[in-house]
């Protein structure tokens, strides 16, 4: 014993250490965990009612036992004049203090994003705390359905939203999508942005869709009642009700197609599908694993064939230039890709060549496909007047003074991407 004193006193760290313990440890030990008084909130949708109203919802994770061990969500919906009103009644709903820190998913509706929807985020970020790395996406249905089908379809097939959205930021947009990203885009000379865009449509579209319960299924969704809920009265219904519009009753499956919603000033402008996603992921040397489809082939070895091509890795040089006061985008784009299917006749296939057969013809087609992409998503983009490419930012970091000397005959610097002029050079490599 006289050992270890000798020892504590002779070093200071172990003392601090022992004091620590013994200051911390029982309170630690005898304090309630924090989802006694806090309830554990995932996602959150952000939305206006007809009455103009802010409209709140919260999935929740309620942590009790039971005997199947699984994961138990209620969703729960209030209304204010604003944000601070909505997630008060909230609380007062559900009797715990609300706090956002876990939340992992933001969501927002169509409607709203007619509106300039920054004040909303910048409300949650600063004063609820909600992570800023948390994934931001839209949808085309009031964000209270949206939840309650993403609630209900991840007791039934464990697929997760959060997980989706990772998917198409870091396969198909290659765009962080998260608030972060959207604040630090918003706050940029354009203002422009991505945001992923996964809608509820009916029918039978080759969607995600829930299956059919008549017993509804393990919890339920609340919806803020009587004068607390701005008069919306209150209700506790089955989480089927995520798989039925309640004003239309049809069956909705989850669309996931890899469309993203270009955003300005905070606002919709319109939405970017898979097909012109395409050309604007060959500005990002991240692409790769894409692939390049031709259809109706014939060359020296192929007659009305298929072939489906691959990219394997891409290397883009980029050299910013001014000619006669032009503005010029110059890219070199080297694509080196593999063949990976053939759809063509019995003779064709008995060649049986190798992945790296890329002829002449196969050269000239992707690269002319390939320059189309980007042309038809050059065009969109100038039209609309959003530089999502952020081709401004890079002239002014890089041709400072002769950017300056364009933007004084310019109201704005996203009007700056209509004077740019493009060339592009695409080369395809065997791989």
């Amino acid at each position: 014993m006289k050992k270890f004193i000798n020892a504590v006193k002779h070093t200071p760290m172990l003392l601090a250490l022992i004091f620590i313990l013994l200051f911390f440890f029982p309170s630690a030990i005898t304090s309630p965990p924090e989802s006694v008084s806090n309830p554990i909130v995932t996602a959150v949708g952000i939305d206006r009612n007809d009455e103009k109203q802010f409209e709140v919802t919260l999935l929740t994770f309620l942590s009790y036992p039971n005997q199947s061990y699984a994961e138990s969500y209620e969703v729960y919906t209030c209304t204010g004049e604003n944000l601070s009103e909505a997630l008060t009644k909230a609380a007062l709903q559900i009797g715990k203090s609300v706090s956002l820190f876990h939340v992992h998913t933001a969501v927002v509706s169509e409607k709203l994003l007619e509106e300039d929807i920054t004040p909303a985020l910048d409300y949650l970020v600063r004063v609820e705390s909600l992570p800023q790395s948390c994934l931001l996406l839209a949808t085309n249905v009031k964000t209270k359905e949206f939840i309650e089908f993403i609630k209900e379809l991840n007791s039934q097939s464990d697929i997760n939203l959060e997980e989706l959205s990772f998917y198409n930021s870091n396969y198909i947009s290659w765009e962080d999508t998260t608030i972060d990203a959207y604040l630090q885009d918003y706050y940029s000379p354009c203002r422009s942005f991505m945001m992923s865009y996964f809608p509820l449509v009916e029918g039978d579209i080759n969607g995600i869709p829930l299956e059919s319960s008549s017993s509804g299924g393990g919890g339920g969704s609340q919806s803020g009642g009587g004068a607390s809920s701005g008069g919306e009265g209150s209700e506790k219904g089955s989480a089927q009700s995520g798989s039925k519009s309640a004003s239309q009753g049809g069956e909705k499956e989850l669309v996931n197609d890899g469309s993203e919603l270009i955003i300005k000033d905070g606002k919709k402008v319109s939405i970017l599908t898979r097909e012109l996603l395409r050309g604007v992921n060959w500005f990002n040397p991240k692409t790769i694993g894409a692939e390049l489809v031709l259809t109706d082939f014939t060359d020296e070895n192929f007659s009305n064939a298929e072939l489906v091509y691959r990219v394997n890795r891409k290397q883009i040089i980029t050299n910013l230039e001014y000619e006669n006061g032009v503005p010029i985008y110059n890219a070199n784009l080297k694509l080196y890709v593999s063949l990976v299917e053939m759809n063509s006749n019995k003779d064709d296939l008995k060649k049986k060549h190798k992945d790296s057969y890329v002829s002449e013809k196969v050269r000239e087609e992707i690269e002319e496909n390939v320059k189309q992409d980007i042309m038809l998503v050059l065009e969109k983009l100038k039209s609309e007047n959003v530089d999502i490419l952020q081709i401004y930012d890079s002239f002014y970091r890089w041709k400072r003074n002769e950017t300056k000397k364009i933007m004084k005959n310019l109201n704005d610097p996203s009007d700056f991407l209509k004077e740019v002029v493009f060339r592009f050079n695409v080369s395809i490599y065997p791989n």
